[in-house]
């Protein structure tokens, strides 16, 4: 996902936003306002260093169930019992 299409999705990455990072704050989301980068400085800021490849694939995986470009490379982790 690109900046413009993580923009474009920002209402909908909210909520699986802070449902994957738990430290996110409402006055984060506020910073954030739909810019990669910002997402990736808050997250580092909460977490410390995050890796950018951990945050990629993230918005890649939300991106590509709302986008219908769905791929098994994006499929979400399967949980074992």
């Amino acid at each position: 996902m690109n900046q413009e299409q993580f923009k474009a999705f920002w209402p909908q990455l909210k909520a699986p936003l802070k449902a994957k990072w738990g430290k996110i704050e409402d006055a984060d989301l506020l910073e954030i306002e739909g810019n990669l980068d910002r997402f990736t400085a808050v997250l580092a800021k909460r977490y410390g260093t995050t890796q950018s490849a951990d945050v990629n694939t993230w918005v890649n995986r939300r991106y590509s169930h709302w986008s219908g470009n769905y791929t098994s490379k994006y499929a979400d982790p399967v949980k074992v019992a």
